[in-house]
C-alpha cells in the first residue's frame, strides 16, 4: 500500500489542481501586496505576496525549474516552522487556548506537517539537479 501511495504522490497534481492553485496563489499574491501598509511591518507584506508569486510561478513551469521553485518553497516552510517553534519555545505559551493562538503545541504541529514534509521534498529533489 506504501508503494502504490508513493506512486500517486509522485505524479503530482492534476493540469486543473495546477491552474487553479496558480490562479488563487497569484490572486491571493497581489491582493497581499496591494493591500500592504504604509508602516515599517510592509516588508512582511511585500514576503508573504512573493511567497505565494513563488507559488504561482512553481504551478505554471515544468521540470527542473519546478523542482527548484519546489525545493525552494520547502525549505521556506522548514526554516518559517523552526523559526516559529524556536519562537514559542523561549517565549511563547506551551498550550494555548484555541488552535488559533500561537503555542509550542501549534508550532510543533506546523513543523511535522508543514516543515518536514518540505524539507523532505526539497532533499528528494535536490532543487533540480540530476542524481
Amino acid at each position: 500500500m506504501y508503494r502504490a501511495a508513493e506512486e500517486v504522490i509522485n505524479r503530482g497534481l492534476s493540469p486543473f489542481s495546477l491552474i487553479l492553485l496558480a490562479l488563487f496563489s497569484g490572486l491571493f499574491g497581489v491582493v497581499i501586496v496591494i493591500t500592504a501598509p504604509d508602516t515599517d511591518k510592509a516588508i512582511f507584506f511585500y514576503i508573504l505576496g512573493g511567497f505565494c508569486f513563488l507559488i504561482c510561478f512553481a504551478c505554471v513551469v515544468q521540470g527542473k525549474p519546478r523542482q527548484f521553485l519546489g525545493s525552494v518553497i520547502g525549505i521556506c516552510l522548514f526554516v518559517v516552522s523552526l523559526v516559529y517553534l524556536i519562537h514559542e519555545t523561549l517565549g511563547g505559551s506551551l498550550v494555548s487556548g484555541s488552535r488559533g493562538e500561537p503555542s509550542a503545541i501549534n508550532a510543533i504541529l506546523f513543523l511535522i506537517f508543514f516543515g518536514i514534509p518540505g524539507l523532505r521534498y526539497a532533499m528528494r529533489v535536490r532543487f533540480g539537479k540530476s542524481k
